[in-house]
């Protein structure tokens, strides 16, 4: 249980409370000393992205009006066929909705990705088949309702060798993922891509805006 001091009011003692203290102290702190911890929170009616001081543990509801740092995503919900506006190195996504995740991170640019599922989703249909992240580095996925404490994470293109530093890639993430039924695989194959951005896989169309110029390119399914 924590433990809280005289004089410091009730309310900084609630694990919430103390997530807002550490994003006002990361705001207070010089540049060079701030760790960026960035967090997505994705419901069925909303997304904030967020940036803490430090990687917190837990699923909270998030609150823009409290976290001073927080940027309310919530048009990616009614836009399902714009980029994303998605590019971090290291990005948490908490989630009780797995069918608006695909809307915020497809065709996303993310190299370090970890997807939280913060409570059960109801069953219902999930209009997407699968979700596309350039440049995926890892993959995390942890269900905390579904299998506590227990954690899948996957190098990707670890199966076929991939040097992250010359090859472009594109992982395919199956919204399978987003439910915690299954365990976590993955396959790496290697193709072309044309200068229109067609590729070898039907129905999967991409822009090359931001992608490597080589015609080679890794995908990763995950499933």
């Amino acid at each position: 249980d924590a433990v809280c001091l005289k004089g410091i009011p009730m309310i900084l003692c609630s694990p919430m409370s103390f997530a807002v203290l550490c994003c006002i102290l990361w705001l207070a702190a010089p540049a060079f000393l701030r760790s960026e911890f960035k967090v997505a929170y994705v419901t069925e009616r909303s997304v904030y992205m967020c940036t803490c001081a430090q990687d917190l543990t837990f699923c909270e509801k998030m609150n823009s009006s409290e976290f001073s740092n927080c940027k309310d995503q919530s048009s990616v919900l009614h836009r399902a066929e714009s980029p994303s506006p998605v590019h971090k190195k290291n990005l948490t996504v908490w989630y009780s909705s797995p069918l608006n995740v695909p809307l915020l991170l497809n065709n996303s640019e993310v190299q370090h990705l970890s997807l939280i599922q913060c409570k059960p989703a109801a069953e219902q249909p999930v209009p997407f088949e699968y979700f596309t992240v350039q440049r995926l580095e890892t993959l995390t996925v942890t269900y905390p309702f579904w299998k506590p404490g227990q954690s899948y994470k996957i190098i990707i293109g670890k199966d076929r060798d991939a040097p992250y530093h010359e090859e472009a890639r594109i992982a395919v993430i199956h919204t399978s993922v987003l439910t915690g039924k299954t365990e976590l695989k993955s396959y790496t194959v290697q193709t072309n891509v044309d200068r229109s951005g067609m590729m070898s896989f039907p129905n999967i169309f991409m822009s090359r805006n931001g992608l490597s110029e080589m015609s080679r390119i890794f995908f990763t399914f995950l499933y």
